[in-house]
């Protein structure tokens, strides 16, 4: 499709970008599990945001290029864009700190901090240069045997 077509369907192009921000809305709230924060929840989100991720890796270089969202003009897209993501971390945050007060996870690193270890996994799985790439099962037991073990002392 060329630009010019795009302009058919399109006002302008902060419509364009409205419109990728309402998929983008879209698809990563069907990725949430429809049960409280726990560690089963962490792992249905994982699995499912690693599988939309794949299939649609625009659904990440959306959530992370602050660039794109800046130039648009338009303070309401990354204003959208930012509550989206906080919402992930806040239920990864809820969903590793449910699970360090089952014992499931040591609680010796914050929650805070193992959020940067489930996002990072997300990210690498989804776009790294690993071939074959693991399959979301399998990345998910690397990262569950990553938090379950023992910080070294």
């Amino acid at each position: 499709m060329d630009g010019s077509s795009l302009f058919r369907h399109f006002e302008n192009k902060a419509a364009i970008l409205h419109a990728a921000i309402d998929v983008f809305e879209t698809s990563l709230s069907e990725s949430f599990p429809d049960t409280e924060p726990s560690w089963d929840s962490l792992r249905t989100f994982f699995v499912r945001r690693l599988a939309l991720v794949r299939a649609r890796p625009e659904v990440v270089h959306l959530a992370f290029n602050q660039h794109l969202l800046v130039v648009s003009g338009e303070a309401e897209h990354a204003e959208r864009v930012r509550a989206v993501v906080a919402r992930s971390v806040s239920f990864i945050r809820s969903c590793l700190e449910h699970a360090q007060a089952a014992g499931v996870i040591s609680s010796a690193i914050p929650a805070a901090a193992q959020v940067w270890v489930v996002a990072g996994m997300l990210r690498g799985a989804a776009l790294g240069s690993m071939d074959p790439k693991p399959t979301p099962d399998e990345a998910w037991q690397w990262l569950a045997s990553t938090l379950r073990q023992k910080p070294l002392t």
